[in-house]
């Protein structure tokens, strides 16, 4: 059982992963392993991850990007398969078994973090690799193995802990305290900071000791966000589970299931998501239904578990569609060159590359091809970022400082790296999220630009407007768009506002 379904996920996980950059966290947490950013006490530097990564890399070898990539479609198959085991084991049943792995398989969040460098995956499986140690031997040792599974899991991403809680209670509530040596152990490349750790790579911030938490805190988890929060996990539960997981779940409410542990910290975990930042919630529901699946292990018959994958990776693909030809494909997000929104939250697919990136030397982008309706379609399914990155080059300055945010930054600075890629350029990966933590976004963006205006030519990375406010910077100076980004110089006689 366990066998068939690791091979069919790691095929469909892998034929639908990412081939090269993607925005924003997986270009930095690939630089993170690039460069060995452990250990910290930052959250949101997951240095488990980076860990796991680092030894992934230079085991793996070949490109560092694809590789990335592919230690996420590993980790999301062992996923499928431990819970299937776990049910299994917990359970006794083998119809359970299959129907969690079926539903796992094909579940938003979980496929869509298994197609691209994300720490949900390798934190999932290493939860569930703890929990199957615990249930697999009645010996000593498996307390040790536990704990250093949950150690990792928690270092490479804290949420692990809402179904670390009661996998644990249930496991032996009066033993629990024996996975503490496991637990020290494995979590190790985050409490070692406390000995000092290094400055982030990509920022050059020395952002990895307590103090980063309470900025966690503030500038993720807001209170006014509970109303529609609520709705949007509601959306995102029922989009994920389809028709037949939701109508599996209704069925066997009245089934075996976990202990109440389960409900205490599911709710919690609910709660707190329900104040976090919109813009993670499509990943961070991945922990709320692993765990739901685990609470509340289901059973459909083979014929409904067949049907349901497929209908899955048909409505991941159809609702994006209509929505896009509906003119609807932004989501109310944030909008990026060259990225249709809805495909990319929505859709898991990530393998689709529109056209390769032209050479450095060149700077040009080839020739377009007929707007075919199968070419917009494929087009829409791009990530964008060698498009964007094939536009921004012929667009940039010998030697010009690009003040970006962190979405295209960690791109940017990631493709310098790897690719090679306009090494002459002072990329500011942050340099727009640090203004817009201040009072006046606006006029901390006109000090930045200011700053380094004065030493060398500035590009603005983007011209999305909530986030580049063009028009407060057109009063002080001229901007002129070309391809993705925007140039921008001193106002002179003849300059355009």
């Amino acid at each position: 059982m366990g066998g068939f379904w690791f091979a069919a996920s790691l095929v469909l996980y892998v034929l639908t992963g990412a081939r090269g950059l993607i925005w924003a966290d997986p270009s930095k947490l690939t630089l993170y392993a690039l460069e060995g950013y452990f250990p910290s006490l930052n959250p949101g530097d997951h240095a488990g991850w980076t860990v796991l990564a680092w030894a992934w890399l230079r085991l793996v070898g070949g490109d560092p990007v694809v590789a990335a990539h592919r230690l996420s479609a590993l980790c999301g198959a062992l996923v499928v398969v431990l819970a299937a085991l776990l049910v299994l084991a917990r359970s006794g049943d083998r119809a359970r078994a299959h129907t969690a792995a079926a539903l796992l398989m094909v579940l938003l969040p979980l496929w869509w973090v298994a197609t691209v460098a994300e720490t949900y995956a390798p934190a999932l499986a290493a939860t569930l690799a703890g929990a199957l140690a615990l249930s697999a031997s009645p010996r000593g040792w498996r307390w040790w193995v536990a704990g250093g599974f949950w150690g990792l899991a928690l270092a490479m991403h804290v949420m692990s802990v809402f179904l670390i809680a009661p996998l644990a209670w249930e496991a032996d509530r009066k033993k629990t305290w024996r996975v503490l040596p496991g637990l020290l152990v494995g979590s190790a490349p985050v409490w070692w900071a406390v000995f000092g750790g290094p400055r982030d790579p990509l920022t050059g911030f020395a952002a990895s000791d307590a103090s980063t938490w309470r900025w966690h805190w503030e500038a993720f988890l807001a209170l006014a966000r509970a109303p529609r929060s609520a709705v949007v996990l509601g959306v995102l539960m029922l989009y994920a589970l389809g028709l037949v997981g939701v109508v599996a779940l209704w069925r066997g409410r009245r089934g075996p299931r976990g202990s109440p542990a389960w409900a205490w910290s599911l709710g919690a975990l609910f709660l707190l998501l329900l104040t976090y930042a919109p813009y993670r919630l499509h990943l961070m529901v991945a922990f709320l239904l692993v765990g739901l699946l685990l609470a509340l292990p289901v059973r459909v018959p083979a014929w409904a578990r067949v049907a349901h994958v497929v209908m899955q990776a048909l409505v991941y693909l159809a609702i994006p569609a209509v929505l896009t030809a509906a003119g609807r494909q932004s989501l109310g997000v944030r909008v990026l060159p060259h990225r249709n929104n809805a495909l990319y939250f929505l859709c898991p697919v990530k393998s689709i590359r529109f056209r390769p990136l032209p050479s450095v030397s060149s700077g040009r982008l080839p020739p377009s091809p007929p707007r075919t309706a199968p070419l917009r379609w494929r087009e829409a399914l791009d990530p964008g970022v060698d498009l964007y990155l094939a536009g921004f080059a012929p667009c940039t300055p010998t030697g010009a400082a690009v003040v970006a945010d962190f979405n295209p930054g960690a791109v940017l600075r990631l493709a310098q790296v790897v690719r090679g890629w306009r090494t002459d350029l002072e990329i500011r990966p942050v340099a727009v999220d640090v203004a817009l933590g201040a009072p006046d976004p606006a006029a901390a963006l006109v000090a930045t630009v200011q700053r380094e205006i004065g030493a060398r030519p500035v590009v603005l990375a983007d011209s999305y407007a909530p986030y580049y406010h063009p028009r407060q910077l057109s009063t002080h100076f001229a901007l002129r768009p070309c391809g993705p980004c925007v140039q921008v110089e001193p106002l002179g006689p003849g300059s355009i506002r």
